[in-house]
């Protein structure tokens, strides 16, 4: 199992990037010691990612902003380049650009997901337009000319995987990986692992790269009533192992019984819905193994295993029902940044 000695780990919540939502839950967050707040980048779902994480800059001073994901598909790489970079100016070097290869975003528009060679390529434009350099674009040199105007770092690319390729490809070109492959300390491990070898692999140093992941947390006093409330988060992200091509035989057996069914089940027009029919696909135990939902001290005692293994940033997805938010911040957290 990876372990690596002390350090320091950031802790992000989620919002939903809707006016009149987003920015409250940005100076909530902020207010209650996240170091990140996230908004999900879903146009037929949510509202404009950017022009809230812009509003949220304005409100907030301190904490982090970030995409949490954006995707290859529904802009060009210029274009979401110079969103993200817009931000960053605003907020004074607080942005992140978390990216995927796409999930409900592209659906909703009835596009498929991009293939590795796709994300891949587009993460590559991406790097050289938030560098300030030159990027070929069908023999035309393109670049964001307005960048000599404003005194602003690049934004540092956040790739999300779950996969085994997705995940070594993370390693060749992002600045930060975020794994969403659950709460399962083994599966973490596998998940450090494989980017730290991929990294190696490529002549990066490995020990350079932040890893964090995404975990489906709730806490309440109720585990039953807990786990459900995170029901359909975990199936959302449940299913991002079970994209078309997946080795599921590289699964655990617990994991490859859940995904493999999610493959063909999961219905994106009830995207992160708890009531959607593809949350039967999960049963109790694979909630407990995938999330971690119970009491402060059931979820402490979970997470500090998790936060030794030497993860950079840990974003918690799934909630604010029984007041998980409130729970994190003043319990949770503290208790973690204490080990």
């Amino acid at each position: 199992m990876t372990q690596t000695g002390p350090h320091s780990v950031e802790f992000a919540t989620m919002g939903l990037a809707t006016p009149g939502i987003a920015v409250p839950a940005a100076e909530a967050a902020e207010r209650n010691g996240f170091d990140i707040f996230l908004l999900t980048d879903s146009q037929n779902l949510r509202g404009d990612v950017y022009s809230q994480l812009a509003l949220c800059a304005k409100a907030t001073s301190s904490i982090m902003l970030g995409t949490g994901v954006t995707n290859p598909i529904t802009r060009h790489a210029a274009v979401t380049a110079t969103s993200i970079m817009s931000v960053q100016a605003e907020s004074d070097g607080r942005a992140i650009l978390g990216i995927g290869r796409g999930d409900s975003a592209v659906l909703h528009i009835g596009r498929k997901i991009a293939s590795l060679k796709e994300y891949g390529a587009y993460v590559r434009d991406l790097q050289g337009y938030l560098s300030g350099g030159e990027v070929d674009q069908n023999g035309f040199p393109s670049r964001l000319r307005w960048l000599d105007l404003v005194d602003v770092e690049k934004v540092p690319v956040d790739m999300v995987g779950s996969g085994p390729r997705s995940l070594a490809l993370a390693a060749n070109l992002a600045d930060r990986v975020t794994l969403a492959v659950g709460a399962d300390l083994d599966r973490l491990s596998w998940g450090i692992d494989t980017v730290r070898r991929a990294a190696e692999a490529s002549g990066r140093d490995a020990a350079s790269i932040p890893i964090g992941a995404y975990l489906n947390v709730a806490v309440g006093t109720d585990r039953d009533r807990v786990r459900e409330s995170i029901r359909g988060g975990v199936a959302t992200f449940a299913h991002f192992s079970a994209g078309a091509g997946t080795d599921f035989a590289s699964q655990p057996e617990v994991m490859r019984r859940v995904t493999s069914r999610l493959q063909t089940e999961y219905d994106t027009a009830h995207h992160s819905q708890g009531d959607a029919p593809h949350t039967q696909v999960l049963d109790q135990n694979f909630i407990d193994w995938f999330a971690v939902a119970g009491t402060v001290e059931e979820v402490v005692e979970r997470l500090t295993p998790i936060v030794e293994l030497g993860l950079s940033h840990i974003y918690f997805a799934g909630g604010r029902a029984f007041g998980t938010h409130e729970a994190l911040a003043q319990e949770v957290m503290p208790a973690l940044r204490a080990l």
